[in-house]
């Protein structure tokens, strides 16, 4: 962008020749020592920047301040100067052919500090102008709200030095804005608010009076909406806040239900207490103690200082270990966030999740999250830390606990209430496989509760991807993945993972999903019907990822025999995938890293996830067995995005004959919503045309010109092999499904018998054929496919509890000789027999004596 404020060197026609040197005077110190931070401006920088000529001119931009300070039109002139938008000092209203009053400059303060007060009573003269100047001159007009804040507390608590450096909600002297930039000059953030077009809230005709107050009042409002925005809400001091949670109705019920419901046990038992009165007294007494014991744990205590401390801390770390963080769809938040209460709602794959979240949202001019953590991780010197950079802590399990669940729910509906966002993870853990796990519906029902008891600005769910191209807990994952228990956290894993500032640990995606906003939800779904939210959130983080290097990698080497291939051929599969991202995903809310197919093993190889071996037919790439294993969770993370062409090329690849559309379509409609449902996409993510017209596109399939069917490749042609690596994403799922409906069709079982029988066949499958990926045999899976069989209706449950299969069961096998190996259909059959031999030899055995 060029430098437009050329001008504002020469002139600076703020008023009086005294005022004019004072503000040099104000200006020279602030290029001098102020750096501020803009957000915002992502939206609408075409807006900002002046065209380059007159004729090609759309807009008028008057930069709007909340008050009258010099300080703060010096920050907005260096930062227009900075990013190259039109100059505050700009006239208005001088370009050729345009008639009107002509303005000296392009700003003014919405309020006037009156007496160390905010007061409407006097108006600028400039706003009344704009709103009397020339029809066609204020049709360009944009009036853009600028924030200006010096430091990030909300209100200062505490010591003396707080109150004078934290921002607040009133005008502040002169004296506290020397110190804020003395003391926050690397701590000011400029945030320009979404355009205001001044012909829309003052039209023509309208009395010139009520035009400045409607423009006037719409000011306040988006101000106030970016001081929230920025600051979060005004949050009263912690003790007081605890204080409203217990003596909040919701919770003295619960006490009270809870000392009757003791009484009535104890008035039952063998030794009923002989002064009732009192010891409901003491009950009680001993309830309300419990009560604010809760309350104090679970409470945040946001911190201001450490919460700058945490910053700098982590910014250094970030650039430790992390080559970039790039970020999408953060510019829907603001406005999202002017009409509800956000609740961050990301997928949990790190602890480096929280962090790296609350730390892009405060550097980009975004309130700090309230986080709901686990009581594992309030520990000694940690929990505290954790508990003023933002963390309330949640028990893992509170069901059997009706006043602990009551101090939760009325502290979080507080926090809800008052319009500060949330953070929490829908999992209730990090996952590791690498596939998002089914949300867990407490903090989802907590939050449909509170939005239907009434909260001024409603809730809406901000889904969020995390993609990493090596996690910091890649070691600990491996050992998990390979049989060993879970480890909880402690504090000796903070201290031993500094030493990760000696590894390269790549880049980092995180992506903003489209906002569900429960308000919208609730009109046309039921508030019990939670596993649908659930399920929309979860689909919401899957339908927003970027497909780093890692991912690229792992999907293809995962897909060989040995987890090695050729480097030419892992190069052409590469390219293939991203170029079928690209033409499948053109809006690019499913994107692949910029790098080129060499860059991309370049960077594995960096990264010490790829082998590389030099034999004498050429150069080799691959992974040792354990390294194969940490791989799929890499794949994992990504391989819905290409699940659907991964099916068709499963319905492809083995055939001999041509198949019609229609047969391709049918059998693809049969299976993909079960592969949805597993990978956790919508069954709408992609449409089944444009994916086969993006595989012919691409060499994948073949169509003949008359008939419209659909041709198998030979394995002569050079996409054969690309086909079969495609089809190989998606094979082990399809294989595990056929566990369970080959089970179904050859004998009855109950639910868990074939729950576990399936497991069981899944893990003798993987041994005997080399399937290294830990979760083909994992129950849960299985579960959840079972679920959904029983609520589409294929499978339906007797009252006996045995499961009983539909027809489309025995049309589905028999889909499945063209789809599963041969050796897997064997092996399934095989260990079925086996079972069925072995049952047998156990229900004729006479009985013991």
């Amino acid at each position: 962008m060029s430098n437009t404020t050329d001008e504002a060197d020469t002139a600076v026609p703020i008023g009086p020749p005294l005022k004019a040197l004072l503000y040099r005077l104000v200006r020279f110190v602030v290029r001098l020592v102020a750096r501020p931070t803009v957000t915002g401006e992502d939206n609408y920088p075409h807006q900002l920047t002046h065209p380059t000529t007159t004729q090609d001119s759309a807009y008028e931009v008057v930069y709007v301040l909340h008050h009258r300070a010099l300080t703060d039109l010096a920050i907005l002139e260096q930062v227009c100067q900075k990013q190259g938008f039109t100059s505050p000092f700009r006239p208005l209203g001088d370009h050729d052919g345009a008639a009107g009053t002509r303005e000296t400059g392009r700003f003014f303060p919405l309020l006037r500090a009156s007496a160390g007060r905010i007061t409407m009573r006097e108006h600028s003269q400039r706003l009344a102008r704009l709103v009397q100047m020339s029809p066609d001159l204020r049709q360009q007009v944009l009036l853009i709200p600028v924030s200006i804040f010096w430091g990030r507390a909300m209100s200062g608590q505490g010591s003396i030095f707080k109150i004078l450096t934290s921002e607040d909600w009133a005008a502040s002297g002169r004296f506290k804005r020397l110190l804020n930039l003395l003391i926050n000059r690397r701590n000011i953030y400029v945030h320009t608010g979404r355009p205001i077009a001044l012909a829309e809230v003052a039209p023509e005709g309208l009395a010139a009076e009520l035009a400045i107050r409607r423009t006037a009042r719409l000011l306040r409002v988006r101000f106030r909406a970016q001081k929230v925005t920025a600051l979060g809400p005004d949050f009263s001091h912690r003790r007081t806040l605890v204080e409203q949670v217990i003596s909040s109705r919701v919770v003295k019920q619960a006490i009270d239900n809870h000392v009757h419901q003791t009484m009535s046990d104890l008035a039952q038992s063998s030794k009923p207490p002989k002064n009732p009165a009192r010891t409901e007294q003491r009950l009680r007494n001993r309830a309300q103690k419990e009560a604010q014991k809760h309350a104090r744990t679970i409470a945040s205590d946001m911190s201001h200082p450490t919460i700058r401390v945490l910053s700098s801390l982590l910014s250094w770390f970030w650039h430790k270990i992390y080559d970039g963080i790039n970020i999408t769809g953060l510019e829907s938040l603001e406005a999202v966030s002017a009409t509800h209460t956000l609740v961050y709602v990301p997928s949990h794959r790190s602890h480096i999740d929280y962090l790296l979240l609350s730390y892009l949202l405060y550097h980009r001019g975004f309130m700090i999250p309230h986080i709901v953590a686990g009581d594992n991780l309030n520990q000694p010197l940690l929990g505290p830390i954790l508990r003023r950079g933002g963390a309330m802590f949640m028990r893992r399990s509170f069901r059997d606990d009706p006043v602990y669940t009551a101090v939760f729910s009325e502290y979080l509906y507080l926090v809800y209430r008052r319009g500060h966002c949330v953070e929490f993870f829908p999992e209730g853990g990090r996952t590791r496989t690498g596939r998002l796990l089914p949300a867990k519906y407490g903090l989802l029902k907590i939050a449909v509760d509170h939005q239907q008891r009434g909260l001024p600005k409603p809730i809406a769910f901000i889904p969020v991807y995390f993609g990493y191209e090596k996690v910091v807990e890649g070691s600990s994952y491996l050992s998990e993945l390979r049989g060993a228990n879970k480890k909880n956290e402690s504090l000796s894993d903070v201290v031993r993972n500094i030493r990760l500032i000696r590894q390269n640990f790549g880049s980092v995606d995180v992506n903003f999903g489209q906002a569900i906003k429960l308000d919208h939800w609730l009109q046309s779904n039921s508030a019990d019907a939670l596993h649908i939210l659930g399920d929309e959130i979860m689909q919401g983080i899957n339908a927003r990822p970027t497909l780093n290097p890692v991912n690229l990698v792992a999907l293809v080497t995962l897909a060989t025999a040995n987890s090695a291939i050729e480097e030419a051929n892992l190069q052409r599969q590469i390219e293939l995938y991203q170029q079928l991202i690209g033409h499948l995903f053109s809006d690019g809310k499913v994107s692949t890293t910029k790098l080129n197919a060499d860059e991309i093993i370049a960077q594995v190889e960096s990264l010490g996830l790829l082998n590389r071996y030099s034999e004498a037919y050429g150069e080799v790439l691959g992974h040792e067995p354990f390294a194969a294993v940490l791989m799929t969770w890499y794949r994992n993370n990504v391989v819905h995005a290409l699940a659907l062409p991964s099916l068709v090329a499963c319905f492809m690849i083995n055939r001999r004959r041509a198949l019609s559309r229609t047969v391709l379509t049918d059998m693809v409609n049969r299976v993909y919503p079960y592969l949805a449902q597993e990978l956790t996409i919508a069954e709408n993510f992609l449409e089944l045309d444009s994916v086969l017209a993006s595989m012919q596109e691409f060499g994948l399939l073949q169509q003949t010109d008359s008939s419209g069917n659909f041709l198998p490749l030979t394995p002569e042609d050079p996409g054969h092999f690309q086909l079969n690596l495609l089809a190989q994403l998606v094979s082990q799922t399809l294989e595990r499904m056929f566990i369970v409906i080959h089970q179904l069709q050859q004998q009855s079982h109950t639910r868990d018998s074939l729950e576990q029988s399936s497991a069981l066949i899944a893990q003798k499958i993987s041994r005997f054929y080399g399937i290294n990926a830990p979760e083909f045999s994992d129950q849960r899976l299985f579960n959840g496919f079972i679920d959904h069989l029983i609520a589409t209706g294929v499978v339906t449950e007797n009252s006996d509890g045995t499961l009983f299969a539909s027809p489309v069961i025995g049309q589905v096998l028999r889909m499945a000789r063209h789809v599963i190996d041969v050796k897997i259909r064997y092996g399934v059959s095989s260990a079925i027999h086996n079972n069925q031999t072995v049952n047998d030899r156990h229900q004729s055995a006479p009985n013991a004596p």
